[in-house]
């Protein structure tokens, strides 16, 4: 059953997140170990996870599904974009306004979306979820960099946006995809070896990142529930009715409703302190929202596959 192995994948995760706030805690893992570590799995590991993905035979069947879910990810994401101006507007503080509108419409489909969809269904589900996060990557270097910057300008933003290590591996993949060009078995047990330490560097980072952050000061701020309600219930009922209108494969609805269920993504904190926002705010949304989609995520696919 999909809902035993998808609660027996976030048992895990919440076991390697706990991981990684107690060597955070311990001092075991400092700023610049988890710097590293962060390091090798936006530049390494997830690319890699994302390339291995798309290393698979070819097919005018796949590829004409693959248009069509980039297509209706592009749509969920414009319509995030819309929840997240209803989800801000009663916020008066301009730099709070910022991080509600970026919690809502850009989740952590890389640190935390690829892990559970090649745990649950392997490399034909991380096709899939490649499909709706390349939309999300976009709009995170976009949409998310421009909310941050304001009237700031920065050199290099479509730098940003199309040579972002994530999309590099988007188009390595692509070019293997269509071309069909056969890896030596080397690349395809490195792409696998690297695949699998994915999930294992992204939760002990995120569990580094909340013992830094702090639980208790996170769950008494007021303003960061509201933006949780928004990407943790908001989203997740949003794609459930699409999805029971559209009547695409279950496996790809499943991981449609996962990705919309996720957290907000982990980079937003770091994104706000080079470009723009409230940091502190901005952080208690990240806490917040990976503790509770503990139980939101598995809560959302069960309402899923009940209605």
């Amino acid at each position: 059953m999909i809902l035993v192995t998808l609660i027996n994948s976030i048992i895990l995760m919440a076991i390697l997140m706990a991981v990684g706030f107690y060597i955070r805690n311990k001092g075991i893992l400092n700023d610049d170990g988890e710097s590293a570590l962060t390091y090798i799995l936006v530049n390494i590991t997830t690319p890699a996870m994302v390339i291995n993905a798309m290393n698979i035979d070819f097919s005018f069947d796949q590829l004409k599904t693959g248009a069509i879910l980039l297509f209706i990810a592009v749509i969920f994401d414009i319509c995030l974009i819309l929840l997240g101006k209803l989800a801000s507007a009663k916020t008066g503080d301009n730099e709070k306004k910022k991080m509600i509108k970026y919690s809502v419409a850009l989740m952590n489909g890389g640190f935390m979306g690829f892990p559970l969809a090649y745990q649950i269904y392997g490399s034909q589900g991380m096709f899939y979820a490649t499909m709706f996060h390349t939309p999300n990557i976009v709009f995170m270097w976009t949409y998310g960099v421009s909310l941050l910057l304001g009237d700031k300008k920065i050199k290099n933003r479509y730098k940003f946006m199309l040579l972002n290590p994530g999309m590099i591996g988007v188009y390595i993949g692509l070019i293997l995809y269509f071309t069909q060009l056969p890896l030596p078995l080397f690349a395809t047990n490195l792409l696998d070896l690297l695949t699998n330490v994915t999930t294992v560097l992204s939760m002990i980072i995120i569990g580094s990142k909340i013992a830094t952050i702090g639980v208790k000061d996170s769950f008494i701020n007021k303003e960061a529930y509201f933006a949780t309600f928004f990407r943790l219930i908001a989203s997740p009922v949003l794609m459930i009715i699409l999805m029971k209108f559209l009547y695409l494969d279950q496996m790809i609805e499943q991981i449609y409703v996962i990705y919309a269920s996720l957290p907000v993504a982990v980079l937003m904190p770091i994104l706000a302190q080079k470009y723009g926002g409230d940091i502190e705010f901005g952080s208690k949304i990240v806490v917040i929202t990976h503790l509770l989609s503990l139980i939101t995520i598995p809560l959302f696919f069960w309402l899923y596959s009940v209605i």
